[in-house]
C-alpha cells in the first residue's frame, strides 16, 4: 500500500513552488483570450455597423466610437491612396448615401488572425463586400490591416489600412478557408 503521509510534504513544497507559476500562465492565457475576443467584438462591430440594406442607414455613430482620438483610414486600392480620419470617413459614406450613390452595403469578414503584446494589437482581416442585394455567388474581397490600443480598459482602433483584391494582388491562400 502507498504511504501517502510520506510524501505528502513533498507534494506541500511542490504545490507552493509550482502553484504561483501556473496560476501566472492561466492568468495571462485567460487574459490573452478575453483581449482577443474583444477584438474580434469591435472588429464585428466595424464591419456590422457599416452594413446596410436599401432604405435603411448604416450606424456611423459606432463606427466613430469605435477609433481611438481621429483614427486614421486609408484605401490603398487604387492608384493613389485614400486618407480619412473616422469622421471623414463617416462622412464621406454619409455623402454618398444621400446624393443615392450608394443604396445599401454589406461587409465582413471572411479570417482574421489578431496578435497582441502588451496594451497593443494588430489583426489581418480578410473581407468581403457588396453594393448589392444578397448574396451573388463571388462576392470581392480584400484585406484590412487593423491596429489597436488599448486605453481606459477598451480596446479601440488606431488605423486601417486596405486593400482589395484584384489581378496584380491575391489573397495568399493561408488567408482563405
Amino acid at each position: 500500500m502507498f504511504e501517502w503521509d510520506k510524501y505528502f510534504d513533498y507534494f506541500k513544497f511542490a504545490a507552493i513552488i509550482f502553484a504561483p507559476i501556473l496560476w501566472k500562465r492561466v492568468n495571462q492565457a485567460l487574459k490573452k483570450s478575453m483581449n482577443t475576443r474583444a477584438i474580434d467584438y469591435i472588429t464585428e462591430d466595424f464591419y456590422e455597423s457599416l452594413s446596410f440594406q436599401d432604405g435603411e442607414l448604416p450606424d456611423l455613430e459606432t463606427v466613430r466610437e469605435l477609433f481611438y482620438d481621429e483614427g486614421l483610414l486609408i484605401n490603398n486600392s487604387f492608384g493613389k491612396p485614400i486618407k480619412f480620419t473616422a469622421e471623414t470617413f463617416t462622412m464621406a459614406l454619409e455623402s454618398q448615401i444621400a446624393d443615392s450613390t450608394v443604396l445599401q452595403f454589406m461587409q465582413r469578414e471572411l479570417y482574421s488572425k489578431t496578435e497582441i503584446f502588451g496594451k497593443i494589437a494588430r489583426r489581418v482581416s480578410v473581407y468581403e463586400y457588396s453594393f448589392a442585394d444578397g448574396d451573388s455567388g463571388s462576392l470581392p474581397r480584400g484585406i484590412n490591416y487593423i491596429q489597436y490600443i488599448l486605453f481606459d480598459d477598451h480596446w479601440r482602433i488606431t488605423s486601417m489600412t486596405w486593400n482589395d483584391e484584384n489581378e496584380n494582388y491575391q489573397i495568399p491562400p493561408e488567408f482563405v478557408d
